[in-house]
C-alpha cells in the first residue's frame, strides 16, 4: 500500500478558460523494498479538467512507475475548467487512481470553477454596467473614458492581475449593499496570497474624473487602493461610503490635489499612508476609522499627511474636515500637516487622534488625543469598539448620517465615534 500526504487535493477558485496553479502531491513508499505502481491515472481520463504529471511525464495515464523503498514520488496536478452556464462558483471533482500489486487506492481532486469576463487593455463603453453574474478579471487595464460612466452592481467580484488597474477618466459608480459588497482584489486565491500586499496596482482617477461614488466595497492587496491625480484646475472627486481598504503596499488613499469624502469607512494595514493629500485638495472624513496598524510593514511615515506642495509639480491649499472619526495607528505620531501658506485649513471635532505634535492644537472640540479607542481586535482587522470604549456615545449627530459601516442604525442623539456603532 502507498501512503499519501493528503487524501484530497483542493484548488481554490479557478477561473474558467484559465489554468490553475500547480499543486504538489507526495506519494510515499513506506516499505523497505521498491514497488512498481502498475497504473497512475486520472479517473476521467481525457475528459477530466485535471492534468497530472509524474517525473515530467504527462498523464492522464502513466504505467509502470517505480518507487524505491523508503522513498517518495512527487506528482504535479493542474486544473483547467471549461465555461458553463452557472453564475455562481461550482464544484468540479475527479480522482487520481493508483493500482499497486492489485491494490486500488485513490486521491480525490476538487476545484471550484468560476465563470468570468476577461479584460485586456479594455476601454469601457459610455454606459456600461458590470453585474455579479460573472467574475470580472482584468489582466492589464480597464479605462473608463472621459464623459462616460461605468456602473458596477451589488455583489460583483473584480479580480486584477499583477500591475493591473482600473483607470477612471469619466465616472465610476459602485452600488454595493451591506450583504452584497463589491470586492476589488487579486486573482490568486491560494492561502499564501489572501493577505499579501502589492498584487495589483489599484483604482486610479484622472483629472477629468468627477462624481465618483463607491458604496459598500472592499479593496485589498493592491499597491495603492485609491489614487487621484489633479492637473491645473481639473480636480478629480470621489465619495467612499461603507468602504474597507486594507493591506496596501503603499497607500490606502493617495490624492494629488483631488477631493475625497470618506463616510463610514475603514482603512488599515498600509505600508506608507492610510490617507495622504499632497498638492492641496479637499478631504472630508465622517464617521470613519483610519487605524493603520501596518501588520505587514515597517513603517516610518505618519499615516495621515496633508501638504500644499507636491514636489515642484503642484501647489494648492488643502481643506481638511474630520468629524466623529478615529485617526489611529501604532506610531506615537500619526499626523502631519504641511505649512499653510496658501490659505489651507483644518477642522477636527469629536474625534480620536494619535499625535504628539498637534496634541495642544487639537485639544478641545470634544476631541480625544492619544486616548485608546479600544477596538475589539485590531490586529485581526476587527475595528468594532467595545462597549466600554471611550468612543462609545462620544460623537455628535452629523449630516444626516443614520447608518454605520454595517448598515446598523446609529444613535440619533449620541452616536459612536468611528465606522462601527456599538449595539447595546
Amino acid at each position: 500500500m502507498l501512503r499519501f500526504e493528503a487524501d484530497t487535493v483542493v484548488f481554490d477558485t479557478v477561473f474558467t478558460q484559465v489554468g490553475s496553479v500547480t499543486k504538489r502531491l507526495k506519494v510515499h513508499n513506506s516499505n523497505q523494498n521498491a514497488v512498481r505502481i502498475s497504473e497512475i491515472k486520472v479517473a476521467g481520463m481525457g475528459a477530466s479538467p485535471f492534468q497530472v504529471f509524474v517525473n515530467g511525464r504527462p498523464g492522464p495515464l502513466l504505467e509502470s512507475v517505480e518507487v524505491r523503498g523508503g522513498d517518495s514520488l512527487l506528482l504535479l496536478v493542474k486544473a483547467t475548467i471549461n465555461p458553463t452556464a452557472d453564475n455562481q462558483p461550482f464544484l468540479v471533482r475527479d480522482s487520481i487512481q493508483f493500482l499497486t500489486n492489485g491494490n486500488q487506492q485513490q486521491v480525490i481532486l476538487e476545484a471550484y470553477g468560476q465563470n468570468a469576463a476577461f479584460y485586456r487593455k479594455y476601454t469601457a463603453g459610455c454606459a456600461e454596467t458590470w453585474t455579479a453574474s460573472k467574475a470580472h478579471v482584468i489582466y492589464d487595464s480597464v479605462t473608463v473614458p472621459a464623459g462616460c460612466t461605468l456602473i458596477i452592481e451589488k455583489g460583483a467580484q473584480i479580480h486584477l492581475h499583477k500591475n493591473a488597474k482600473l483607470k477612471v477618466l469619466g465616472t465610476l459608480l459602485v452600488r454595493g449593499e451591506e450583504k452584497e459588497r463589491v470586492r476589488f482584489q487579486q486573482v490568486r486565491q491560494e492561502e499564501d496570497y489572501r493577505n499579501a500586499p502589492g498584487q495589483w496596482q489599484g483604482l486610479e482617477f484622472g483629472p477629468t474624473s468627477t462624481g465618483n461614488k463607491l458604496q459598500y466595497i472592499e479593496i485589498k492587496n493592491a499597491v495603492t487602493g485609491i489614487f487621484l491625480k489633479a492637473e491645473g484646475n481639473q480636480i478629480p472627486s470621489i465619495t467612499l461610503e461603507q468602504t474597507f481598504i486594507k493591506t496596501m503596499l503603499q497607500s490606502g488613499v493617495l490624492s494629488h490635489g483631488g477631493n475625497v469624502t470618506l463616510i463610514n469607512s475603514i482603512i488599515t494595514n498600509t505600508g506608507e499612508y492610510a490617507l495622504a493629500g499632497l498638492g492641496g485638495g479637499q478631504y472630508k472624513i465622517y464617521f470613519s476609522t483610519l487605524a493603520n496598524y501596518a501588520n505587514d510593514f515597517v513603517r516610518f511615515s505618519p499615516s495621515f499627511v496633508f501638504s500644499e506642495e507636491l514636489g515642484t509639480t503642484r501647489k494648492a491649499a488643502y481643506q481638511v474636515e474630520v468629524v466623529n472619526s478615529i485617526l489611529w495607528g501604532r506610531q506615537d505620531e500619526e499626523l502631519r500637516f504641511g505649512p499653510a501658506t496658501l490659505g489651507s485649513a483644518k477642522s477636527i471635532k469629536h474625534s480620536f487622534v494619535k499625535t504628539v505634535a498637534y496634541a495642544a492644537d487639537l485639544a478641545g472640540n470634544n476631541n480625544q488625543i492619544n486616548v485608546d479607542p479600544k477596538f475589539r481586535d485590531a490586529p485581526k482587522f476587527d475595528f468594532q469598539i467595545i462597549k466600554l470604549s471611550p468612543a462609545n456615545k462620544a460623537g455628535t449627530p452629523f449630516n444626516n448620517i443614520l447608518l454605520d459601516y454595517e448598515a446598523k442604525e446609529r444613535d440619533k442623539t449620541m452616536p459612536d465615534v468611528g465606522a462601527l456603532e456599538v449595539i447595546d
